[in-house]
């Protein structure tokens, strides 16, 4: 009786098997293969071997070693937010208002005991109509003086009527009427006194007091109109 023979072939998975268990092998004891990527099994053409879905380590396998797609990538830090915050400037507080004044000698504006303008006097007062309207003004008071020659009612009219003849030039020279006021004094707050020219004849006595004769002008306006429009009109 002749029995068949008996390949003595191993089948395919058997051989599989015995791959495996030779890689498990060589991973314990340290050994690799020459073509072998440092700290990982391979085979073929570099190739990872995997043993559970996942490849097999040798014993040279640090952290940080990677091949193919064998070890989980880092995650991908997140771009830092920048938080872009606007710097408003607070708004500047305007200037506050300063007092610029003037003054104005009426013997330039007037004759003696008179109210209409001689014409130097009305050059004088477009003079300082410009400066006026080149600056940023609030209000513009005009104070008229007289001297203590007469009654008292009588230079306070006087000094009033003067007043308000500089107030009516300035505002048909374009300064705004609005802001415009004009008051009389009279003889209060004398330069010189009428006992310092006692004495005097009329003419002396007239030019003695001379100083007395004046009309104060204040403009209130901001820090740059003072600038443009300080000085003395005299």
């Amino acid at each position: 009786m002749q029995f068949p023979n008996r390949s003595t072939r191993r089948p395919s998975w058997a051989l599989l098997r015995w791959s495996a268990a030779a890689a498990m092998i060589a991973v314990g004891t340290g050994a690799h293969a020459a073509d072998d990527v440092a700290g990982y099994l391979t085979y073929g053409a570099g190739r990872p071997v995997t043993s559970s879905g996942k490849c097999v380590h040798t014993l040279e396998w640090q952290p940080g070693m990677q091949l193919a797609d064998c070890e989980p990538k880092p995650p991908v830090a997140a771009a830092p937010v920048v938080e872009v915050v606007e710097v408003v400037e607070a708004p500047k507080a305007p200037p506050p208002p300063v007092v610029v004044p003037f003054r104005l000698s009426l013997d330039m504006l007037f004759d003696y005991d008179s109210t209409a303008l001689k014409p130097e006097g009305r050059d004088a007062l477009v003079a300082l109509a410009e400066k006026i309207a080149s600056s940023d003004y609030q209000s513009v008071q005009i104070t008229g003086y007289a001297d203590p020659i007469g009654t008292k009612s009588y230079n306070q009219s006087l000094s009033q009527r003067r007043a308000q003849v500089i107030a009516a030039y300035l505002a048909g020279r374009g300064i705004d009427a609005g802001k415009l006021s004009a008051v009389g004094a009279g003889s209060a707050d004398a330069v010189v006194k009428l006992e310092d020219c006692k004495g005097r004849r009329r003419a002396a006595l007239i030019d003695c007091l001379q100083p007395d004769r004046y009309a104060d002008v204040t403009v209130t306006g901001t820090v740059q109109q003072a600038a443009t429009s300080t000085g003395d009109t005299q």
